[in-house]
């Protein structure tokens, strides 16, 4: 079912293996990265003083962390959407907001300006420790309100980060106010125990006002998996409502990633966590960035590479061993990134248009966060970034 088989719809109305946590909202899991060094498009910065223009990828502060984040384009300015602690040496996830602008020169570049929180957890809810948003530009409304853009966010009320659901939220502008579409999850976790559940949403608007794809990643007891589902984001509050599932929301059925192809992955079969997608419409394709996931045995168990891949958008729907499947760009470590310093590398986002569509016929930015391996991690976690040219692997 290609996009227009989606949009006419619209009109109309596996196996793994056990791994531990894999980054994914904030908090202290073992496989989620930290590190040691503040980092930015020139790691080892500082903080600025405030009449500074600092460019590069903003570093958080000491206590602070900068993490899992969604990075797109509009207007000639940069967005970048990320998870971090509100507090200093607190575990109080919020989701905030930085604008990029653009200096030419030597030594300049993209500059990022003032942190905006735009969505905190509920105290005692669902989504008391909330991070991992993905935001898109389009044609919502909720309560008779219309909005503009929309955000998929994970959350969980355990505090070892475990069980996330997932939730959305609205804004009439970027930086402005954000309202959470209602106080329950649109996905359960639908897990027990120690499983992550629902975590590291990724949305795509099709046709550049209602029609979205919700990519996520559900993880159990059989390893972690990438879901999607199609959604009629018109009205929101109609996907809250019963028998949405069977009506308005579930346009396509719940799908799952297919896992065949060229995936890098240190277990047995094939796992596809924590991915960002963006979509590259006159191709009919899918570019994703994830994850490598080690082997169950690997201690310590963690991310430490990722993958860029493509898929053509027809595979999407059905997992016959017989096709192509995803095919690889290319893979990268911490010796093939900027800065070589770093063990873990996870979280990667796909710099791409406001409605999550590619930017570049030929290349990609990707944002990703990093850390060393060590006990203090969690405080230091931050972004750094670099370029990929799209052709595949030979």
């Amino acid at each position: 079912m290609k996009a227009k088989r989606l949009l006419a719809l619209l009109s109309a109305v596996c196996l793994g293996t056990s791994l531990v946590a894999l980054a994914a909202c904030g908090g202290s899991d073992t496989n989620k990265p930290g590190g040691n060094t503040p980092a930015g498009n020139e790691p080892g910065g500082v903080t600025p003083k405030p009449e500074e223009t600092v460019y590069g990828l903003p570093v958080a502060e000491e206590g602070r962390y900068i993490t899992n984040s969604d990075v797109f384009m509009e207007n000639g300015n940069r967005y970048l959407v990320y998870t971090t602690n509100e507090t200093a040496g607190e575990q109080d996830n919020v989701i905030a907001l930085r604008t990029g602008t653009y200096t030419e020169g030597e030594d300049k570049g993209w500059a990022y300006g003032t942190e905006k929180i735009l969505l905190r957890g509920g105290e005692g809810k669902w989504d008391e420790f909330i991070g991992s948003a993905s935001v898109v530009k389009g044609t919502f409304a909720l309560g008779g309100e219309s909005y503009n853009y929309l955000m998929a966010y994970c959350g969980t009320d355990k505090s070892n980060d475990t069980q996330f659901a997932l939730g959305l939220a609205l804004g009439k502008t970027l930086d402005g106010d954000w309202v959470k579409a209602s106080e329950e999850p649109l996905f359960t976790a639908d897990v027990t125990g120690n499983n992550l559940g629902r975590y590291a949403p990724s949305l795509v608007n099709y046709d550049k006002r209602s029609a979205v794809r919700l990519f996520y990643t559900y993880a159990d007891h059989t390893g972690h998996f990438t879901r999607f589902v199609d959604l009629n984001a018109a009205d929101i509050g109609a996907l809250y409502e019963d028998g949405a599932k069977d009506d308005v929301m579930l346009i396509s059925g719940e799908a799952i990633v297919p896992n065949n192809g060229q995936i890098s992955d240190g277990g047995a079969v094939p796992l596809f966590p924590n991915a960002d997608f963006a979509y590259q419409a006159e191709e009919e394709k899918f570019y994703a960035v994830k994850d490598y996931n080690p082997a169950a045995s690997t201690k310590p168990n963690f991310s430490e590479r990722l993958q860029l891949l493509y898929i053509a958008e027809d595979e999407l729907y059905t997992v016959d061993p017989s096709n192509v499947g995803w095919q690889s760009v290319r893979s990268w470590d911490s010796l093939d990134t900027p800065d070589a310093e770093y063990e873990r590398l996870y979280g990667a986002s796909l710099l791409s248009d406001a409605y999550g569509h590619m930017l570049a016929e030929n290349t990609v930015e990707i944002v990703y966060s990093v850390c060393d391996f060590g006990d203090d991690y969690l405080y230091t976690q931050n972004l750094l970034s670099f370029s990929a040219t799209l052709s595949a692997e030979d």
